[in-house]
């Protein structure tokens, strides 16, 4: 999907769910407040009953008269007083007044106390009913209001440019990725699209869910490109080895844009490709000796050394020293893992999923070689 047709299926979105908040918060609010004023009108009543009966009671014993005139507007004061007491009863951080019933024993007879506090906190659930409900549609409100002030222009090129990752995107990479834009804003913005997720985690960054990717379908510099030589059919081309041979890993190449490293199938020399992660244009040459080197299409170099043709040790593939501990080769691993997970590329095309599963493979390879020596 293309910039502006991302940004096109952004204001799409938005309109969208602008008028489903805004229905959310009429509904809300409507019912919120009908559920407010029967709240406030009943216990007012019960109030105003209460007293009735406390004047009659001190007349019959003290032989005074005491009458009580509730006109209409001392009533809706009162309702209003009673309302407002909802609401700050509903945001009341400290909720150990009142105990859960399933945390009660109801066979023991003497539980007198906590029974009626665990009926009070029902009737108190009930009551709060009204001011939750009115909460809900002002939230909604405020997202419907949020959605009409974004700024689909900077969102659509922060969303464009977590949708070219394949992964998370650290933030430190979207601000030299996008120097123009205030990535944090941005990012609180899209943050109302469901799918967009803001991790804290170390490094700090963001990525798309799975299901959003689907929608979007293949970034337009991966669509319609090989990503490896020959890379979907290396597993089928490839003849099988004999019982007992040793395997042999093709050779490694590291992208000069992304500084990822990959391993390159069925090299041979006339073939164009791109990267599978950052979409860097390469092309293979080969010499007159047969000798095959990756060169960059902008005029960039990356010729295959003999050292990149030789197979990584597990120490080189973990990236850890050949003196690291076993704590050392556990945090490096999971570190890999998380980064290399096949799940995370689970929307993208075939030959990135290959790709996932054989870094994966050779990270688990190399754990258990280095966890079986220490």
């Amino acid at each position: 999907m293309e910039l502006r047709e991302l940004e096109i299926w952004l204001r799409r979105r938005a309109r969208r769910e602008r008028r489903r908040e805004v229905a959310v918060a009429l509904a809300g609010l409507g019912a919120g407040s009908c559920l407010l004023l029967l709240t406030g009108f009943a216990l007012a009543s019960v109030l105003v009953a209460g007293l009735e009966q406390l004047s009659e009671g001190i007349a019959a014993l003290g032989g005074r008269n005491l009458e009580f005139a509730f006109r209409g507007g001392l009533f809706a004061g009162l309702v209003a007083g009673v309302v407002l007491l909802l609401f700050a009863g509903n945001s009341r951080s400290d909720q150990t007044a009142f105990i859960p019933p399933g945390e009660l024993d109801w066979r023991d007879s003497l539980n007198v106390v906590p029974v009626l506090r665990a009926v009070l906190g029902v009737f108190a659930q009930v009551l709060y009913c009204g001011p939750r409900v009115t909460l809900a549609g002002c939230e909604a409100g405020r997202r419907a209001w949020a959605w009409r002030r974004m700024d689909f222009i900077r969102s659509a090129r922060v969303l464009f440019e977590l949708h070219t990752h394949a992964s998370r995107a650290p933030l430190n990479e979207l601000a030299r990725a996008l120097p123009d834009v205030d990535v944090p804003v941005a990012l609180a913005e899209l943050r109302l699209l469901r799918g967009v997720m803001v991790l804290e985690s170390p490094p700090p960054g963001a990525s798309l869910s799975s299901e959003l990717r689907r929608q979007f379908g293949l970034p337009p510099r991966w669509a319609n490109t090989p990503s490896m030589p020959d890379e979907t059919n290396a597993a089928e081309e490839s003849p099988p080895r004999p019982p007992g041979a040793q395997s042999t890993k093709p050779p490694s190449f590291r992208c000069v844009e992304c500084r990822r490293k990959f391993r390159m199938r069925n090299l041979r020399g006339g073939v164009a490709f791109h990267c599978p992660l950052c979409g860097a244009p390469y092309r293979t040459v080969a010499d007159a000796q047969g000798r095959v080197r990756v060169e960059h299409r902008s005029g960039a170099t990356n010729e295959i050394s003999d050292e990149a043709v030789r197979p990584a040790g597990s120490h080189a593939v973990l990236g850890v020293e050949t003196t690291a501990s076993r704590d050392e080769i556990k945090h490096a691993y999971r570190r890999l893992m998380k980064e290399h997970h096949p799940d995370l590329v689970a929307g993208l095309s075939q030959a990135e999923q290959f790709l996932a599963e054989e870094r994966s493979k050779e990270i688990n390879r190399a754990y258990a070689e280095l966890m079986g020596r220490a």
